[in-house]
């Protein structure tokens, strides 16, 4: 056992002139890379508690019964959603910074840059809980619609970029509709999914591929529905529905503004379990220092509700109100076919 130990202590030290027994050259390396190691270790376990303390918060029911919505209100209501004077709205002042959900699609620091998407976002869930596009744009404080209808966007990837082709929502501005659950609530919530600056930079040169949009924005799209009820020029009509997520594209322009890019036509995955959708979709929201947005978010914040259903609207599957609606939805603003 001695010799053993003798062995082993001659291997890491040596005695000098003094006969002090002094640490070799690796030994002293191979110590401080183990500390290091450990360090990370502490560190990285640190992070993930506190990570998952916030996770694992119960939460809340966004489900609102419909038999307690007011009517849209005339007037626009005011909007209370929190400010920053101080956030910065060129987005060269931003910086985005990877996460490990993923090193192509980056959390924007300071997080009060959200608030300017988290207005379109409210725009889009609006529009998912009974008010047209007009009223959701004149109740927000909207100029104008917040979606610019293209055909394809731009994303990274891990082989470089794609470039993904995209649907959009009818932009006909008196158009309603309604997603509902399996309980006649509200039944979508959206989620930050991250984003990411539309230039290269190699060495002095800046390759720019977003167009007019410096920064995009990934957002998912959880409409739980059982039901879509639609309403255009006093028709109306009911239409069974599968839980579906999809993956929404934001582009930002300017002075807080961000528009609604398109939905990407693939994928589009069903929902099987509520509740796991829910938990990972909150954990890829904290991660992008966020959080879901859902009907009860858009009324604490906006004060909007979702408004009343059309009368016996489970009863409203005629197939001719189906193409009357349709028929509208293929007729442009000034009257003429697209």
């Amino acid at each position: 056992m001695k010799s053993l130990w003798k062995t082993i202590l001659d291997g890491l030290t040596y005695k000098d002139l003094a006969g002090k027994r002094q640490p070799r050259i690796y030994t002293i390396v191979t110590g401080l890379i183990l500390l290091l190691l450990i360090m990370a270790g502490g560190v990285a376990g640190l992070n993930r508690y506190l990570l998952m303390s916030r996770v694992q918060a119960k939460p809340a029911s966004v489900s609102i019964p419909t038999q307690i919505v007011e009517p849209l209100k005339t007037e626009p209501v005011a909007i209370t959603s929190p400010t920053s004077s101080g956030c910065p709205i060129d987005p060269a002042e931003w910086s985005l910074t990877p996460t490990i959900a993923s090193n192509n699609y980056k959390a924007i620091q300071p997080a009060c840059v959200y608030q300017g998407l988290e207005k379109t976002i409210a725009w889009a869930l609006a529009v998912r809980e009974g008010y047209s596009r007009a009223q959701a744009t004149q109740q927000l404080g909207f100029t104008e619609m917040p979606m610019r209808q293209l055909q394809s966007v731009t994303v990274p990837n891990t082989m470089g970029l794609d470039e993904v082709p995209v649907s959009f929502i009818p932009p006909n501005p008196e158009f309603t509709e309604w997603r509902l659950d399996a309980n006649n609530g509200t039944a979508v919530t959206y989620a930050l999914r991250g984003c990411f600056r539309t230039s290269t930079v190699t060495g002095n040169r800046v390759d720019m591929w977003g167009g007019d949009y410096p920064v995009i924005c990934l957002v998912v799209e959880d409409a739980e529905n059982t039901h879509i009820v639609y309403s255009l020029n006093d028709h109306n009509f009911t239409s069974i529905a599968k839980p579906m997520r999809s993956f929404l594209l934001f582009g930002y322009v300017s002075n807080n503004l961000w528009v609604w890019l398109g939905t990407q036509d693939d994928p589009k995955l069903e929902i099987k379990d509520s509740r796991t959708n829910a938990k990972e979709r909150l954990t890829v929201a904290t991660l992008y220092d966020s959080q879901p947005w859902d009907a009860k978010w858009l009324m604490d914040f906006y004060r909007l509700n979702m408004q009343p259903l059309p009368k016996q609207w489970q009863t409203l599957t005629d197939e001719n109100e189906k193409q009357a609606i349709l028929n509208g939805l293929s007729i442009s603003q000034d009257g003429t076919k697209p």
